[in-house]
């Protein structure tokens, strides 16, 4: 965690500005609380932007209860969460921008901690730290990923929790903003074209705190249609890379399609065999956490067959394979017991 706040010694107009941007519908009985975790993080150089999509419950009465704290808010009829959040993202002035849904909560003081690092990595675009789970029976923590071959993970798929992860608005001005066609997974979208040309930082600070409710899009389409879109994405990825032979193998998974468009170019390489196996190797956590064995042993047949070395020293791909005959959720559910004993 980060101790030394050195930030808070700084005049505000030196602070970096900060854009918090909410986008809500009908979650009036959540957003005073997301509200709050914004309002009261007592950082001097906060914007915070409220994108309505024309609420019938008492989503806008509260909003109006905070009218003054709101740097900006509006309620009308959108083209869903995308189109609100690039509303945004065009309103934003801010150096350093993130979205908080309005089921989500900022960790108290987590907007010092965030300036803090960005003043102490400058050349980075991104930063990530990790999020609490609650809402749930019992409350649990993310975990930050191994630091080994992390810019390649970074480039594959999404492996940072979305609440906790804060951005330059250089990375939108530069890469474009989110793909409003994509509903469910525009995050990884955005990410994975920050990993393909920036620096990001994976700091273990807890900087925000992710509900789990039944009608959370996160949790109840927590369905095939992350994996279609992570499949579109990735492969995007791989058409901007232009690897002929990484193609090809996907396309012999059924796991390739091709791209309307393509990311802007990346400067440097990237190992497209090490991206393919983490790609799938996040795929095969979620297929196990939704019970689809058959999917799940093709895949990690393949994996065995062509990227043997990576799985073999998976532990926990391995761990999962040999649960494979549990009920869906159950390792994940002890993972949770886990890291409840060592939180």
């Amino acid at each position: 965690m980060h101790k030394e706040l050195t930030v808070k010694n700084l005049a505000p107009e030196l602070l970096p500005g900060i854009t918090i941007i909410t986008p809500s519908f009908n979650q009036g009985r959540f957003i005073e609380e997301t509200i709050l975790s914004v309002i009261e993080q007592g950082y001097p150089n906060l914007e915070y932007i409220i994108m309505d999509g024309g609420s019938k419950d008492e989503t806008v009465e509260v909003i109006k209860k905070y009218n003054s704290r709101i740097s900006y808010w509006v309620s009308e009829k959108d083209n869903g969460q995308s189109d609100a959040i690039n509303k945004g993202l065009h309103k934003a002035t801010g150096d350093i921008i993130n979205w908080i849904n309005s089921d989500d909560q900022l960790v108290p003081g987590s907007l010092w901690i965030i300036a803090q690092h960005f003043i102490d990595n400058p050349d980075a675009m991104m930063i990530h730290g990790r999020i609490e789970y609650f809402g749930g029976t019992k409350n649990y923590y993310s975990r930050n990923l191994p630091k080994k071959d992390l810019s390649t993970r970074y480039a594959a798929h999404i492996c940072m929790p979305q609440p906790a992860c804060f951005f330059k608005k250089k990375l939108v001005e530069e890469q474009g903003y989110l793909d409003q066609s994509i509903h469910f997974s525009m995050d990884t979208d955005l990410y994975v074209r920050a990993g393909l040309h920036y620096p990001i930082i994976q700091v273990e600070d807890v900087l925000a705190r992710f509900r789990l409710h039944g009608d959370s899009k996160s949790v109840s389409a927590f369905s095939k249609t992350f994996l279609d879109d992570n499949k579109k994405i990735f492969s995007r990825v791989l058409a901007t890379l232009d690897d002929k032979k990484a193609i090809e193998e996907m396309k012999r998974l059924g796991l390739y399609d091709e791209p309307a468009y393509i990311y802007n170019k990346p400067a440097g390489p990237f190992d497209t065999k090490k991206m393919i196996f983490y790609f799938l190797a996040h795929r095969l956590l979620t297929l196990h956490f939704r019970g689809e064995t058959k999917e799940f042993k093709r895949i990690f047949r393949h994996l065995l067959k062509y990227h043997t070395r990576m799985l073999l020293s998976s532990r926990k791909l391995l761990l999962y394979r040999v649960f494979i005959f549990f009920p869906p959720g159950f390792f994940h559910s002890l993972a949770k017991i886990r890291d409840k004993a060592e939180s």
